[in-house]
């Protein structure tokens, strides 16, 4: 899993250390015939529904529920990354 430490510099000038773990990612299915797509589309959501429900009780658990931000990657400086 990545991880990035970085400085965040706000809109009002006010910068701040910050850690986070980026997820950013996509499945390419354009070139899957659209009656396999309905099933996999079908398949993927209770999937995705099932991983959200535990990913919100690990986040409620380590009491990071509504610690999700965006960051503005123009915003951003001194970036690292490492792999934990």
């Amino acid at each position: 899993m990545n991880f990035l430490e970085f400085t965040y510099t706000k809109a009002d000038g006010t910068e701040s250390k910050r850690a986070a773990i980026p997820f950013v990612e996509a499945i390419d299915v354009s070139q899957m015939p659209e009656d396999e797509f309905a099933v996999f589309c079908r398949e993927f959501s209770a999937l995705k529904s099932s991983q959200h429900e535990q990913t919100m009780a690990i986040l409620a658990q380590f009491d990071l529920k509504h610690n999700y931000r965006k960051f503005n990657p123009e915003q951003m400086s001194d970036i690292t990354t490492d792999y934990v």
